[in-house]
C-alpha cells in the first residue's frame, strides 16, 4: 500500500483499494480471505501489479539495460537478450530485484530459452513465440495450400 500511496493521493480511492484487498473471494459458496495481496485474476490485480512492479521497471532501466530489454505486462514479463551470458546476468539481476520487492519468480515459468536455432520457443500473453526463417515458412505454407 505504501507504493500505491506514492502514486495515488485520493483518500477515497485508497480506502476502496484497501477494502478490495480485504474483501476475499467466493469459491463455490465458501468465502476465502487472503492475508496477502489480491487473488489471481481479480479485476484490480493488473492495476496493483503495475503499480508495485513500477519499481522493477525503474530499477531495470537503471541497472538492467546492458543485459537485455524487459517487456512486461502486469505480472508477466520477458527479457530479450543478445546471448546466453547476458541472459544469465539478466536472470540473476531479476531474481535480486524481485527479492528486494519480497517477490519470487515462478520456478516452472522462469527459464532461459534460446531462439537462435528456431527449435525452442516460449509462451507470452497467450501467444507462442519462436524464431523461424521467413522464406522456409512461406514454402511450407505454399506446400500445404496446394
Amino acid at each position: 500500500m505504501k507504493l500505491v500511496e506514492q502514486r495515488i493521493s485520493d483518500r477515497r480511492i485508497l480506502k476502496l483499494i484497501r477494502q478490495w484487498l480485504k474483501a476475499g473471494v467466493l469459491y463455490e459458496n465458501v468465502l476465502e480471505i487472503s492475508e496477502l495481496g489480491t487473488s489471481q485474476g481479480s479485476v484490480i490485480s493488473p492495476l496493483l501489479a503495475n503499480i508495485y512492479l513500477n519499481t522493477l521497471d525503474r530499477l531495470w532501466e537503471k541497472y538492467g539495460l546492458t543485459h537485455g530489454k524487459l517487456v512486461r505486462y502486469a505480472d508477466d514479463s520477458v527479457i530479450i537478450c543478445k546471448n546466453k551470458k547476458s541472459a544469465n546476468h539478466a536472470l540473476e539481476l531479476l531474481r535480486y530485484i524481485m527479492g528486494k520487492l519480497d517477490l519470487t519468480l515462478h520456478p516452472v515459468k522462469t527459464k532461459i530459452v534460446c531462439l537462435w536455432d528456431g527449435k525452442e520457443g516460449f509462451d507470452f500473453l497467450g501467444m507462442h513465440h519462436r524464431r523461424f526463417n521467413k522464406l522456409e515458412k512461406m514454402e511450407d505454407l505454399m506446400e500445404n495450400y496446394t
